[in-house]
């Protein structure tokens, strides 16, 4: 988050209800504005509202083209696999899906928001979508019935009713898991694919890991709950003092990190951080963004978007040491309560970083001496 703009108090607008605990009929019921929403259209009562009700009408109702109406022209669209721009880039990427996918349905969790500046919005959506492989892919080919669910975590920059800018998380190496694929296969294709061609168009990687190596960490201001799961971060993959990160973790904390782990308790936990930190030497780590709102029982949640870069020179979960300098970004879901962390859920697009480890993505060279 930029320090330098001025956000609303984390708990102001009581009255904008999470996703959490709700029915889609309660989620889809029309209502009188609830919230200032300058320049947006007058069906969407509340910021929560504006999130949940333009991707229902979109992805379910298959409303596509109000893409043209709800991103701006110039959008960026960012991934671990590279950047997209244009809303119609938007329009064609969305058409392209449902017609692989068209019985695709797109669940909210939830829509963790800020206001990091008067009429300047932004969300972390964290969607569950199930859909069935009816036609062609470009991952994992052609139609063969097979049904997956994933996680993807969506976060937008608002203004005026349109995205402006999306950083865009999907658990894709579970999702090739379900579909019957090897996630490291299908890198493989993807990785052998981006060696050919104009090397130019991967620059945008390493201007992000120049982004992350140079970044000054911002911080909210004292008190709010995003500090909680913050400075456990920074002790852990920052200090590698795991167990002082865990002091703010309970015991049984439940973790969902990509490609299926799940689990429960501190130990399941550091044992999810170290899987990512210790395969990377020559490690940089930094929070990009922040917001946390209330959740219904006195809960809390909060949303960190993330990114980390290093040389892959250990073997591990990504399998032996590649040498290569590699970028890592995601989004981390919290919930807190009484200042405690009960649940992390964690995204980042592994099959995209295994595409990286396999010298797709314009990947330097192995390090000299890389073991």
């Amino acid at each position: 988050m930029n320090a330098a703009l001025k956000p609303i108090p984390w708990n102001q607008h009581p009255q904008v209800l999470s996703p959490v605990g709700r029915t889609i009929g309660d989620l889809l019921a029309t209502r009188p504005r609830q919230q200032p929403l300058d320049g947006f259209d007058e069906v969407y009562s509340d910021f929560v509202d504006y999130i949940v009700r333009c991707t229902h009408r979109i992805w379910e109702e298959k409303d596509i083209g109000l893409c043209r109406t709800h991103y701006a022209d110039d959008v960026v669209m960012h991934t671990l696999a590279g950047p997209s721009r244009g809303r119609e880039a938007v329009v064609q990427g969305t058409l392209g899906a449902l017609a692989a996918y068209a019985d695709r349905q797109v669940v909210a969790e939830d829509v963790i928001w800020s206001e990091d500046a008067p009429a300047l919005f932004y969300s972390s959506h964290r969607i569950t979508s199930r859909s069935t492989l009816e036609g062609s892919d470009a991952l994992y080919g052609a139609a063969n019935g097979a049904a997956q669910m994933a996680t993807t975590v969506a976060d937008c920059l608002v203004r005026d009713n349109l995205i402006v800018e999306e950083w865009l998380y999907r658990d894709n190496a579970r999702a090739a898991l379900q579909m019957g694929h090897s996630p490291r296969a299908v890198a493989l294709a993807q990785a052998e694919a981006d060696r050919a061609g104009d090397p130019q168009r991967h620059l945008w990687r390493q201007q992000w890991m120049d982004q992350v190596c140079n970044a000054a960490q911002a911080w909210p201001e004292a008190g709010d709950p995003a500090e909680v799961p913050m400075r456990m971060l920074r002790a852990a993959l920052v200090d590698d003092l795991y167990g002082e990160a865990m002091a703010t973790v309970s015991p049984s904390v439940e973790v969902r990190w990509p490609t299926g782990r799940r689990g429960w308790g501190r130990g399941y936990l550091i044992g999810c951080l170290v899987q990512l930190r210790a395969q990377l030497h020559d490690f940089s780590f930094t929070i990009e963004h922040w917001a946390a709102r209330p959740l219904p029982n006195d809960e809390v949640a909060v949303a960190l978007r993330w990114a980390a870069c290093g040389v892959h020179a250990s073997q591990g979960a990504w399998g032996p040491a590649s040498g290569r300098r590699i970028l890592v970004a995601g989004s981390s879901h919290y919930v807190l309560r009484q200042g405690r962390i009960v649940r992390d859920q964690t995204v980042f697009d592994e099959l995209a970083v295994l595409r990286q480890i396999l010298g797709g993505l314009g990947a330097d060279a192995p390090t000299k001496g890389a073991q």
